[in-house]
């Protein structure tokens, strides 16, 4: 045999190994996608479904301090006790109901001056302060946050008030988060019919379903959280219910 024709044929079975190689790597890969197809069988399909809800708050807490401050105990208490009075005359007039209105303790606190390092001087007493809270809790909100708006007026006649942000509140949060879930319920079962149709399968049966937290935002924000958000400081919000399904499928 001649060096020309030993090479043809060492050329030769080297294809056909390679080939060999080749088929029996290809049927390998088939055999092992048939093995997880037949061990999971596309059984199921998991998908996400959401709703989203606006929502109005209806119920608001207001708290504004009123503050007196002296060189001695008895002139703060003077300067802030007759605050008060004047401010619950005010809400009076504008309305609000005594019912939802409530007055703290008072709250006394030592101020002491700093000496030239910045440092407090514990042992002396420059001026003390006194406050007292008046909170007003009520579900009648737009009357509310205007008085916490118009109550800075106040300062005009010598009281010194600090108004605090409104707390804006829903509180039927546990009957929403009901129907909420069946809707984001039914969003997961289209998305998970639209699957399973572009597969050419279909959907049998729900085989588990939990709902993420909550998530509250102010009206169009879409902050997330893996403990929900809670937005307290607008009178709309958005409310963002998730599902997490499982179906089954044949």
């Amino acid at each position: 045999m001649t060096i020309v024709k030993r090479i043809e044929t060492s050329v030769a079975v080297a294809a056909i190994i390679g080939l060999a190689v080749v088929a029996s790597t290809f049927l390998f890969g088939r055999s092992v996608v048939s093995v997880f197809r037949i061990r999971h069988g596309d059984k199921s399909i998991a998908v996400t479904g959401s709703v989203k809800r606006r929502i109005v708050s209806d119920h608001i807490v207001w708290t504004a301090t009123i503050a007196g401050r002296g060189p001695d105990l008895a002139t703060a208490y003077r300067s802030m006790s007759s605050g008060v009075p004047k401010t619950m005359t005010f809400l009076s007039e504008k309305g609000i109901d005594p019912k939802t209105i409530t007055v703290s303790a008072v709250r006394i606190r030592e101020i002491h001056p700093k000496d030239k390092d910045g440092h407090l001087i514990e042992e002396t007493i420059s001026m003390y302060s006194v406050e007292q809270d008046i909170r007003v809790e009520s579900n009648d909100v737009e009357k509310v946050a205007a008085v916490s708006r118009e109550s800075t007026k106040l300062i005009e006649d010598g009281i010194q008030i600090q108004s605090e942000a409104p707390l804006y509140l829903y509180t039927k949060l546990g009957d929403l988060k009901i129907q909420l879930l069946a809707e984001a319920s039914k969003d997961a079962r289209l998305r998970a019919d639209q699957i399973a149709s572009n597969t050419g399968s279909k959907v049998t049966q729900l085989n588990s379903a939990r709902m993420g937290v909550m998530q509250i935002n102010a009206a169009n924000e879409s902050t997330t959280s893996g403990d929900g958000m809670n937005d307290t400081t607008s009178l709309e919000k958005d409310v963002l219910a998730i599902v997490s399904a499982s179906f089954g499928v044949e």
